[in-house]
C-alpha cells in the first residue's frame, strides 16, 4: 500500500488562489457576491475561529442548513457560506 504525503499548507494556499481568482471573475461577469452575506470557507473559519475542515464537516453532515450554502458550478464548485454562527 502507498500513501501520498499531502501537503496541506500548499494545498489550501491553492485552494485560496484559486478562490480569490474565481470571485474576481464572477465580478467581472456582473455577478456580484455580497461578502457581508456570504463567505468562501476559508473566510469562515478564520472568521469563526475553526478549520476550513470542521466547516467541511458541517456542510457535509448538514449542520448548515442548505439554504445557507451556494454552490457556484460555473467556478469549480466552489462552495459559499451564509455568514453566520452553526455551533
Amino acid at each position: 500500500m502507498i500513501r501520498e504525503q499531502i501537503n496541506f499548507a500548499k494545498e489550501l494556499a491553492e485552494a485560496e488562489r484559486q478562490s480569490a481568482e474565481s470571485l474576481k471573475v464572477l465580478q467581472q461577469h456582473g455577478f456580484v457576491v455580497d461578502t457581508a452575506e456570504w463567505l468562501t470557507i476559508k473566510r469562515y473559519a478564520e472568521k469563526y475561529g475553526v478549520s476550513q475542515q470542521v466547516v467541511v464537516n458541517w456542510l457535509n453532515r448538514g449542520v448548515v442548513p442548505a439554504d445557507c450554502t451556494m454552490v457556484l458550478h460555473e467556478f469549480n464548485d466552489m462552495r459559499l457560506v451564509k455568514d453566520q454562527s452553526y455551533r
